[in-house]
């Protein structure tokens, strides 16, 4: 079973997102803020795919990519964003994304993807 660590702040669209993944088959692990994503590095862990919110306490997630690409080279990142501005889409193209979706237009584009991906 592949697994998807999540990284939302938002209690409850983490939640919802932790269990519409898991009813798509996937195994979840989330977390809630940058630190936690740290913290989880140190577990040893390694998640198939990184469902990376970019405004989050403590380390945003804009901070935290450099770390998770060095730490999980093969790990596919998927950015799920309030933020929808083409400035921030091109600054991110740097990292070879999986994906960019914003919250706005809901999570099936996301999911989807994600299956994708992660048949691959």
């Amino acid at each position: 079973m592949k697994k998807i660590l999540v990284v939302e702040d938002n209690v409850d669209l983490n939640l919802f997102l932790v269990k519409r993944l898991e009813s798509s088959g996937f195994a979840v692990d989330s977390v809630e803020h940058g630190y936690a994503v740290l913290s989880y590095l140190k577990t040893g862990a390694v998640p198939d795919a990184v469902v990376l919110d970019l405004m989050l306490p403590g380390r945003s997630g804009l901070e935290l990519l450099d770390t998770l690409i060095s730490h999980w080279a093969d790990t596919k990142i998927f950015i799920f964003s309030a933020h929808a501005e083409h400035e921030e889409r091109r600054m991110l193209k740097r990292y070879n994304l999986s994906g960019y979706f914003c919250k706005s237009e809901g999570m099936d584009n996301l999911i989807e993807a994600i299956k994708i991906a992660l048949a691959e």
